[in-house]
């Protein structure tokens, strides 16, 4: 305890004294009741006035064990005071060396640095439509930077449907921002119609839907307020499942396409009927006449759970805010374009 360390510590200083006035002490005067009296006095006096010198603390550590050395000359420590946590103030040697602050990259700092830096390209290259090599070169190495720092795990979980939970990290309302695929940035050499807002809504897994709003090309050269607008919906419905082996994979299965009108010089047609192509009825037929013909193994519904099986895109990266895609590569190509689509409240034209 204290007191007994304090009593230590006397009696450490008292052989320190004892030794001191041996050496300075005339050999006349030099005998054993002198050196004691004088040693002993000088040691009580040094603690009652609380200016004794306290040893520093070490800690000796051996396998599981620890104990405590005191080495002399080092910290000066109060001797009235009685309190038993000034003993655990005392600082060791150890305390005074700086210790290296832990480097930890901020993952949350990068992936916002990322995506400020995507969102900065996509502005200025309408979205990849008039994106030059240079610039499909810069946002190909941020996508692949924030693929290192994806938050999500297992990214595909719950997109089948099957399980009823609010788990599913694709659900929700995506709209693009960002493209490299060949299929969509095609759509901007059109001279008739502009692509407009695109959309992919997983409102409701398994079923996911590509939207696509055309503009008339002439409209996007004057402003709004002078030229009546017109508006074609297109929606591809398809149907997403996981993949086996793949947890960051989504196949796709067309289930059908259509065209809505929206808008015309103005005015509301969104009444009108749509024109709708389904295609389900083409994949059933196929499922029954697959085992009869031969080459028609490869487009039935069966394996196509496959993690190989055509028609699927890549997770690279998902959060509550950006999702990045990358479709299935055609033969001739060697990577798939890439999707970057931020979360939206709606899909309204």
């Amino acid at each position: 305890d204290l007191q007994h360390e304090k009593s230590l510590l006397v009696l450490y200083r008292f052989t320190q004294l004892f030794s001191i006035v041996t050496q300075l002490m005339p050999s006349k005067m030099r005998n054993c009741n002198n050196l004691l009296s004088i040693s002993l006095g000088a040691a009580v006096v040094l603690h009652q006035t609380g200016a004794f010198v306290l040893p520093q603390r070490t800690t000796l550590t051996h396998g599981s064990h620890s104990s405590e050395s005191l080495r002399p000359n080092t910290k000066f420590y109060n001797s009235g005071t009685d309190d038993d946590s000034s003993s655990d103030s005392i600082p060791s040697d150890t305390d005074s060396d700086p210790q290296p602050p832990a480097v930890e990259s901020n993952n949350d700092e990068i992936a916002s640095h990322l995506k400020s830096k995507l969102y900065q390209l996509a502005a200025s290259y309408d979205r990849g439509f008039a994106a030059t090599p240079k610039a499909r070169t810069e946002a190909n190495k941020i996508i692949e930077q924030l693929a290192a720092v994806n938050p999500t795990e297992n990214a595909a979980r719950g997109i089948d449907g099957n399980d009823f939970s609010d788990d599913v990290p694709l659900k929700a309302i995506w709209r693009m921002v960002w493209t490299s695929a060949f299929d969509v940035v095609s759509l901007g050499a059109s001279p008739i119609a502009a692509p407009s807002a695109i959309y992919q809504v997983i409102t409701d897994p398994p079923i996911a839907t590509n939207i696509i709003d055309f503009i008339p090309r002439a409209q996007s050269f004057f402003p709004s307020s002078s030229v009546p607008s017109s508006l074609l919906r297109a929606e591809v419905t398809t149907r997403a499942s996981s993949r086996r082996g793949a947890a960051d994979r989504v196949g796709l299965a067309f289930e059908g396409v259509k065209l809505q009108p929206i808008e015309l010089l103005g005015q509301k047609v969104d009444n009108l009927p749509p024109l709708s192509v389904d295609l389900t009825w083409q994949q059933g037929l196929i499922d029954q006449v697959a085992s009869f013909v031969p080459g028609l193994e490869n487009l039935s519904s069966e394996g196509k759970d496959d993690a190989d099986a055509p028609g699927y895109f890549d997770i690279e990266y998902v959060d509550d805010e950006l999702l990045i895609i990358c479709q299935q590569a055609l033969p001739q190509q060697a990577q798939g374009g890439r999707f970057a689509l931020v979360k939206v409240d709606n899909y309204d034209p």
